[in-house]
């Protein structure tokens, strides 16, 4: 879904959960082992889903106050053992690798911890497409505050023109659109269709629609099928 032309695009910015890995186990089930273990009732999976994207102090602080940091560090612990339960989306690797063909500077920007975010990139198989990955380590303020938006553009040596950003938290678009950036919803991710009323500029039901949402013709990787519009239904516009 796209309503108008984006410019030429030059950089790709990509969050990573909900967006080109999906962690929804990764996450929930880190969740459900940190309440667990502090004998604290835990949140339903749909209001734990809608909060992805804030800052992980953030979420547990609405949940268990001054027990932040123990709850947060058995949420981090819980993923650096169980990173099996985070993948690459279905199409993820031959997207990201076309749009890499096409000279399309990629980096990954995330609120999650490095002590997992690099390290999921790169048993998905996914990490060698980006140039720079930003994590909640890297800068002082988090999405949706356009810091590491900014941080990943110093990195990669690039600047906002031509920049577009893509996530599926109305986290992303704010950061980008903050910046005058191109943005993308994922509404396959944690936020699924609510995320459209933070007014991206485009929308795609699944990660090989990326291409098309930023304004580029199907194409042929070197060693996968055609790239771009979905032949299936998508949504409405």
């Amino acid at each position: 879904m796209i309503d108008a032309m984006p410019p030429p695009i030059r950089t790709l910015l990509l969050d990573i959960d909900g967006t080109v890995l999906d962690t929804r186990e990764f996450v929930l089930a880190a969740f459900e082992h940190a309440f667990a273990h502090h004998d604290l009732a835990c949140p339903g999976r749909d209001e734990l889903s809608l909060r992805v994207g804030q800052p992980l102090e953030a979420i547990y602080e609405a949940y268990c106050g001054e027990l932040v940091a123990a709850f947060v560090e058995s949420h981090r612990s819980f993923q650096e053992r169980n990173m099996h339960l985070s993948a690459a989306f279905p199409g993820a690797i031959e997207t990201l690798a076309g749009l890499q063909e096409r000279g399309i500077a990629l980096a990954a920007v995330t609120s999650r911890s490095r002590r997992t975010s690099v390290e999921s990139l790169e048993a998905a198989g996914v990490s060698r497409f980006f140039s720079a990955v930003v994590s909640a380590e890297d800068v002082p303020t988090l999405k949706p505050d356009p810091a590491p938006l900014r941080k990943a553009l110093e990195l990669l040596g690039r600047d906002i023109e031509g920049a577009a950003m893509a996530g599926d938290t109305a986290a992303d678009v704010v950061a980008g659109k903050a910046l005058g950036m191109w943005t993308v919803a994922a509404l396959y991710g944690f936020h699924g269709r609510e995320v459209l009323a933070s007014g991206p500029d485009a929308a795609i039901e699944a990660i090989a629609e990326l291409p098309a949402a930023l304004g580029l013709a199907p194409y042929w990787t070197k060693n996968s099928r055609s790239l771009g519009p979905s032949s299936g239904s998508g949504p409405d516009e």
